[in-house]
């Protein structure tokens, strides 16, 4: 199998994820919208409405983080970058894939499984809140969120290498709708 079908084969981990993550979206703008209508209408404000929107727009900002490396969404400086040669920027994004993504999304998926686990064995909630809602679901964001950084990571790097090799970066979106994976 080539390296652009591998890499083909691990966008789709973070297509599926960014679709599904997407659908976070529901929730927290429903309960956004129940707090100002029970605060503002009926004077009756919520004990959980700031929790669940500020756990779910985590979650969604966390796990959105490897759909958003795969669309090329993070930010980057393009003044320098824009004008260099394929070749030169696979090298560079290679670099930078290796020595900062890989080590802080495995260390992200480390720490973070150890964080969720505790949460989890524990029971534990958010003292701050007088709804006290259970931390682990939102500390398993942190090790997922970990896990698919590494697999699109890996992606990013084989695409780097195919560049490479051929001097062009891949074509991965009509790629990607040309092959079923």
């Amino acid at each position: 199998m080539s390296l652009l079908r591998v890499a083909l084969a691990l966008d789709h981990v973070a297509r599926f994820s960014g679709r599904v993550v997407a659908w976070l979206i529901v929730p927290m703008v429903m309960s956004l919208c129940y707090e100002v209508v029970a605060r503002y209408v009926f004077n009756a404000p919520t004990q959980w409405a700031y929790d669940m929107t500020f756990m779910l727009y985590g979650t969604f900002f966390m796990l959105g983080a490897a759909f958003t490396l795969q669309r090329k969404g993070h930010v980057r400086t393009d003044s320098l970058y824009a004008k260099w040669s394929p070749r030169r920027q696979a090298v560079v994004d290679l670099g930078g894939h290796l020595l900062m993504l890989l080590p802080f999304a495995g260390a992200m998926l480390f720490v973070g499984w150890g964080y969720f686990m505790k949460a989890y064995v524990t029971n534990e909630t958010f003292v701050s809140s007088s709804w006290q809602p259970i931390t682990w679901p939102f500390k398993l964001a942190m090790p997922v969120t970990g896990l698919l950084l590494l697999i699109q990571g890996v992606s990013e790097c084989l695409k780097c290498v195919h560049t490479l090799k051929t001097g062009q970066w891949p074509d991965v979106r009509s790629l990607a709708t040309e092959h079923t994976l």
